[in-house]
């Protein structure tokens, strides 16, 4: 396949770059949303080179091409007017074809068009408020030296907040006096505020992207507000928070002259109202006149909109949160702490942090500092406390100590929780109240001290300057860190259930180890031999054990397969190096499932193109477990970002493709913790993947997991073999050889 003749074939076939709305892909398809289906020249599509169909589904047009997707992706994304939209989980754009976000409550598309409209904006913002803890940093230590003020005092030049005198003209003289002294820090200083000042600008752009309107007509609303025209109203004002711009029937009509800088509520609302305002004015207005007269309508509407209602409504949804907090933090500046960091546990993992991100944002920008963001750092700290314990107790679980390891190290220097949170916490609900104690003590301490968060940046070793005074922050994540590590240590992280399963699976893999004598060749089976015992089908070379009866595999890396690592089996001796495999022809392959379920025909996917075989022959599982394990031994050859599927080639010389779920790749990951990377190696009953159930449920996408071979025409026969039960390693595929 010619990766660019097909992607020009298929943006042609889809009606031009003008046409996609979004796009992206998962483990075999390309997924896009459009702004006109009526355009679509479906069966061009399917007949290029590569394209195995298109289907309409979940509000997308599909187009399903199988293992090289990625490779059409990268080529489509780099031809002129076209914006890779950045990897293979993002989620379909909401708007027009959105079909399986409708389906969702109100509530929950908030909550996702506010974090996918932020979220990537993170990047830049992290990396400016690192350097403006950095800044805070040297002011601490002096490093810019000092200035002389009027009275002839030495002090520390604040570049970050300024001098605070009280008096508009003295204030502008010192910061001139600064600026001659320090020049370069002030472009240091401007490329530490940037992000921050101009954030409704940049989350105006990414919302119109992710709610399908023209992102720069998003960003030139807010831009509107933020222009020395709109500010200038304010000197007219005289120092009033509003002007009368007209009257009507004796009613003044008000404009609050609102301070916009790092606002995140307004530049949203006026976004979520301008993208079906864009779809109105696309159906009216000719499509030789959208260039001109859309975006021209579109911001004659929503400027004037935005500053009368919209704006002064976020700003004021914004205040008020923050107004919330702030009379907690009168009553008792512990309740705050204690409030937000015992709450974040629940939050995170449902989304519902990023209203409270959106208000530290909003903070930093009215106040110069913000209070919430300090004791949330003890949260944090407590749930790499407890992820720490968790990789001192693990001794024999070597893969859940490394997970655990990993996911510590890359929250104590980088501030990320996701990896501790979904890898271990979720995993082990026991933890749960030795994260909670600990982080709502030092929350509570951290607030009560009076700390100061002066930039917004994840929670980190690295980012504890950006909080003051320093030496106290430090003793709350002290608390928080070591009072999760020492309840793991002292309490342990399984129930009693986990301890008693992941024993019962240790003492199981001891007993089921084969010793030298009793141990099957499983590697070095002649092909075409017939498993006589067992009265089953011929095995390959790397196929599975037991072919026709069910009993699974039963080499030592299948031992434990049935979901615990914790137990570290004997070997039977090193099998000697072997030939890649040669079947003579009608030779008879097995294929192992790669999940404990129920076997079903893949006609019963409801997907027509798993269950039209267009993909490959195979079988379909509805899963009772939640693990993913190798059917045998083999390389991993596809591993998508999203972690919803796995493609594998076994040394037979199989190709298979693992799919938990259907439309899976629209949770962006999560519920999906993958084991392995794209060219590892891996052994037979290996965990390649977790996935959680309830979240895929939740989503409301069926379970169902295609197992298919993704190298059919090679073999003469695929056959699936259902059956009420099978374990990882029964087979429920056979192969025949041309």
């Amino acid at each position: 396949m010619d990766h660019q003749k097909t992607a020009e074939s298929v943006l042609d076939g889809l009606g031009g770059p003008e046409n996609i709305n979004y796009f992206t892909h998962c483990a075999t398809r390309l997924r896009v949303t459009l702004n006109d289906k009526s355009k679509v020249d479906k069966p061009a599509i399917e007949k290029t080179d590569g394209v195995l169909s298109v289907i309409e589904q979940s509000g997308q047009t599909q187009v399903v091409i199988g293992n090289e997707v990625a490779d059409v992706y990268d080529a489509m994304a780099k031809m002129p007017g076209m914006e890779k939209e950045g990897g293979s989980a993002q989620k379909p754009a909401a708007g027009e074809g959105a079909g399986e976000e409708k389906k969702a409550g109100i509530i929950t598309r908030m909550f996702d068009v506010l974090s996918d409209s932020f979220r990537p904006v993170l990047w830049a913002l992290l990396g400016s408020s690192m350097i403006l803890t950095l800044i805070v940093l040297l002011q601490t230590l002096g490093v810019f030296g000092h200035y002389t003020n009027f009275q002839g005092e030495s002090v520390t030049v604040d570049l970050v907040n300024g001098p605070k005198l009280g008096d508009d003209a003295l204030n502008a003289d010192m910061l001139n006096q600064w600026r001659a002294q320090f020049p370069f820090w002030f472009i240091i200083l401007g490329a530490a505020l940037s992000v921050l000042n101009f954030m409704p600008i940049m989350v105006g752009a990414t919302a119109a992207k992710r709610l399908g309107a023209n992102m720069w007509v998003g960003a030139a609303i807010p831009a509107a507000l933020m222009t020395d025209a709109f500010k200038g109203l304010s000197d007219m004002a005289g120092g009033a928070d509003h002007i009368t711009l007209f009257h009507i029937g004796g009613w003044g009509v008000p404009l609050y002259l609102f301070n916009y800088t790092g606002q995140i509520f307004p530049p949203l609302f006026a976004v979520a109202l301008l993208a079906p305002l864009e779809r109105l004015l696309k159906k009216v207005i000719p499509n030789m006149l959208h260039m001109v007269f859309v975006p021209m309508i579109s911001l004659l509407i929503m400027v004037p909109l935005t500053a009368l209602i919209i704006g002064p409504i976020g700003v004021k949804l914004g205040l008020g949160i923050s107004d919330v907090f702030q009379w907690l933090n009168g009553i008792n500046p512990a309740i705050v702490g204690v409030v937000v960091a015992g709450s974040y546990l629940f939050m995170v993992p449902l989304g519902l942090h990023w209203p409270l991100n959106a208000v530290m944002i909003s903070n930093l920008s009215t106040l110069g500092y913000d209070f919430i963001q300090s004791p949330m750092a003890a949260y944090n700290f407590a749930v790499f406390g407890v992820v720490t314990g968790v990789a001192i107790r693990a001794k024999r679980d070597k893969e859940l100590r490394q997970t655990a390891t990993g996911a510590a190290v890359s929250g104590l220097l980088g501030g990320i929780s996701e990896p501790s949170l979904y890898g271990v916490v979720l995993r082990y609900k026991r933890v749960f109240p030795l994260i909670l104690v600990p982080a709502m003590i030092a929350g509570g301490l951290i607030s009560w001290m009076g700390v100061r968060s002066y930039a917004f940046a994840f929670t980190s070793l690295l980012s504890i300057p950006a909080m003051q005074p320093i030496p106290l922050f430090c003793i709350g994540l002290a608390i928080a860190f070591f009072g999760g590590m020492a309840g793991v240590l002292i309490f342990g992280f399984r129930s009693k259930d986990q301890r008693e399963a992941d024993l019962a699976k240790q003492n199981l893999a001891a007993d089921e180890v084969p010793t030298e004598s009793n141990a099957p060749d499983l590697v070095a089976a002649p092909a075409g031999a017939v498993a006589a015992a067992a009265g089953g089908t011929a095995v390959g070379a790397a196929g599975t054990a037991g072919a026709g009866t069910g009993e699974g595999l039963s080499s030592p890396e299948n031992a434990s397969s049935s979901g615990s690592a914790s137990a570290e089996p004997a070997k039977a001796p090193a099998a000697p190096a072997k030939p890649k495999p040669t079947y003579e022809p009608g030779t008879e392959l097995s294929v192992g499932s790669p999940l404990e379920g129920k076997a079903v025909a893949l006609s019963e996917v409801p997907d027509p193109i798993f269950s039209a075989g267009k993909l490959g022959q195979g079988v379909a599982i509805e899963p009772t477990g939640n693990t993913v394990y190798a059917p045998a031994d083999a390389k991993v050859i596809a591993t998508p970002g999203s972690g919803h599927a796995m493609g594998l080639r076994l040394d037979n010389g199989v190709e298979l493709l693992v799919h938990v779920g259907i439309d899976t790749v629209n949770l962006g990951g999560e519920g999906f913790e993958v084991l392995v990377s794209k060219g590892d190696e891996v052994t037979a009953g290996q965990e390649l993947y977790r996935f959680d159930r309830q979240v895929i449920k939740d989503a409301g996408y069926p379970l169902i997991t295609p197992v298919l071979v993704t190298n059919t025409p090679k073999y003469a026969s695929v056959e699936g073999r259902p059956a009420d039960a099978v374990t990882p390693g029964d087979a429920v595929i056979t192969v025949t050889t041309k």
